[in-house]
């Protein structure tokens, strides 16, 4: 491009849109009161035919009074690991407002603990989460016989 291409193109750049769009009535929404809520909404959405298959990471997004603004699909990966960037779940947290967040992922192996990576991830999640002040309520590794959940033990 030569310098005079340059100038006429100078504010060419692309637009950049920050949209949520809630499908779900405020009134409507479920409210998270206990763990065994959330296994079961997180249940509600996973594909059944891979859970025993391959690796997949989902969050839901909460408002400040625990109501559930959606569930999002963040990662699929292989059958022993998915590759998850904090900054896409911090990202798809603010676009939803969420004042929180729950984290989980399948282990196709159905075995209920969570590796090194899975806790240097959720710390990583839970710092950059902070920073712009949404909590990370818990992580659920899930599973279709149950889930562990980080919270509970104590991880957060």
């Amino acid at each position: 491009m030569n310098p005079i291409q340059m100038k006429n193109n100078l504010y060419n750049v692309s637009q950049i849109e920050l949209t949520y769009k809630p499908k779900v009535k405020a009134s409507e929404r479920p409210v998270i009161k206990c763990m065994e809520d959330v296994y079961g909404i997180f249940m509600q959405c996973w594909d059944k035919g891979k859970i025993e298959l391959i690796e997949e990471f989902k969050m839901i997004v909460l408002d400040k009074g625990s109501a559930v603004l959606g569930v999002i699909n963040i990662s699929s990966g292989g059958m022993d690991s998915v590759i998850v960037d904090h900054r896409i779940v911090v990202t798809a947290a603010i676009l939803a407002k969420a004042s929180g967040v729950i984290l989980a992922h399948n282990h196709p192996s159905s075995r209920l603990f969570p590796s090194e990576r899975d806790i240097a991830l959720t710390k990583t999640i839970k710092k950059a989460a902070a920073s712009l002040n949404v909590a990370v309520v818990d992580h659920l590794i899930v599973t279709e016989s149950g889930y562990y959940s980080f919270a509970n033990k104590g991880l957060l």
